[in-house]
């Protein structure tokens, strides 16, 4: 059996509003196939949704102190809002994946190695 790599599917939304209510139904009917395949497989580690940009908090250290600032006051053009952490047999698999949770185009979904993972 070959190894598999561990990949993060981290997904960006490049529009500030939640999709349309039909797209919303398809987006979650795409997820919920992935999970289902990688859990059945034993591939899944994680995912998550996460809350709002307004709701976070940026932690920066400037010369031994930590500055904490409300917001992902870092300069981008979208937003993190989810990301899995799945085996896959290669960066083909991976992108497979990812092409399958990115139904519409107001999301992108960047495809990372993970070069290291804790499991309890």
């Amino acid at each position: 059996m070959t190894a598999k790599a561990t990949y993060a599917l981290l997904i960006y939304r490049t529009a500030p509003h939640e999709p349309a209510p039909a797209d919303s139904a398809q987006v979650l009917a795409h997820h919920k196939a992935l999970q289902q395949e990688a859990a059945g497989r034993g591939d899944l580690h994680a995912v998550a949704r996460l809350d709002d940009a307004v709701r976070a908090k940026t932690v920066r250290a400037h010369a031994g102190v930590h500055d904490v600032t409300d917001g992902p006051y870092i300069d981008t053009k979208e937003w993190l809002v989810g990301f899995y952490v799945v085996d896959c047999a290669d960066e083909e698999e991976a992108l497979a994946r990812a092409r399958s949770i990115c139904p519409i185009e107001d999301h992108a979904i960047e495809v990372r190695p993970v070069t290291w993972r804790w499991c309890p």
